[in-house]
């Protein structure tokens, strides 16, 4: 049997108070429902979801997930998929009337932030409905009768929950006040030291690299490199974000130290470092001698990306 779809029974809107928002932090909303018509709410329901979409091609992948982060070395906890308030049950709303319902959610203070990569995605959203008893459904009793329910209206807002600095990157490694790696290699040894390991989205990763030659020899060039690593399911990006020539060509002399000072930018987008459930997002400063057909010599560091408003 068909019927005509039902107009919508009530405007509903989400409206969202206190922003920026970090985990952790009270959301302050208000739900506003204006009835067309007189209406039996059977359930007025908001609910605070995250959602980790595991293939952006596909839209039957984007399900939610956990708000719970994990390591994969550990055994991961079962969490809720959202968190829910009802704000009106078997209320009887009266026509042109407006109805304001406040409440308060808590973003978990485990929870993952916003990121929008080309695979990595992890959203937020507080969504609000109201749903009524179908007028189609004779006599509303029974079996059939509880299954006849209609959304009379609905309305969502997307959060974008940032990410605080801190100073252990992802596996747990704790970064010093200033990251400082050092590489050997049989033509020469490698030293970078970066001013900070934690960086902003939009900020500035500045340090020195030094190429201590063993032996003289000849280099295409030297730079250092800002990449980022994004995997998400089975998919996997590697894009470096910036890169800066530090000298071309590079004619490097047996005990003679070199160091070149570097400044690189970290794009400003919502792309912080973050391991979740599926989602992985890494950053990393790398120095690159690059000797022409021979093996280049590189030197990484890893550092923490977080984002702010």
């Amino acid at each position: 049997m068909f019927r005509r779809a039902e107009p919508a029974g009530a405007d509903v809107s989400v409206e969202i108070g206190n922003r920026p928002l970090y985990p952790g932090d009270a959301v302050d909303v208000e739900v506003v429902v204006t009835p067309h018509r007189a209406l039996l709410v059977t359930e007025g329901v908001a609910r605070l979801t995250s959602t980790e979409v595991l293939r952006v091609d596909s839209a039957r992948d984007a399900i939610p997930q956990p708000m719970t982060a994990r390591r994969r070395t550990r055994p991961y906890p079962k969490g809720p998929e959202s968190i829910s308030h009802t704000f009106a049950e078997q209320a009887t709303l009266e026509a042109d009337v407006v109805y304001r319902y406040p409440m308060r959610f808590r973003v978990p203070l485990s929870a993952p932030p916003t990121v929008k990569g080309k695979h990595a995605r992890i959203t937020w959203e507080l969504a609000a409905s109201v749903e009524t008893r179908a007028d189609w459904m004779p006599g509303n009793e029974g079996l059939l009768g509880g299954l006849a329910h209609t959304r009379a209206g609905r309305d969502s807002q997307e959060l974008v929950v940032f990410a605080r600095p801190s100073a252990s990157a992802i596996g747990g490694e704790m970064l010093p006040e200033r990251p400082q790696v050092t590489r050997e290699y049989r033509p020469a040894h490698l030293q970078m030291e970066l001013d900070t390991g934690l960086v902003s989205n939009g900020g500035v990763v500045t340090g020195i690299l030094t190429v201590q030659p063993q032996a003289s020899f000849g280099a295409r060039e030297i730079r250092v490199e800002l990449s980022r690593w994004e995997r998400c399911g089975n998919k996997q990006a590697r894009v470096i974000e910036a890169r800066q020539l530090l000298q071309r060509p590079a004619s490097l002399s047996a005990g003679e130290t070199c160091q070149w000072p570097f400044r690189l930018r970290v794009p400003e987008r919502l792309m912080p470092s973050v391991l979740a459930q599926h989602t992985f997002v890494g950053w990393q400063v790398s120095g690159v001698v690059a000797r022409g057909l021979r093996p280049n010599l590189k030197i990484s560091q890893l550092i923490q990306v977080y984002t702010s408003p």
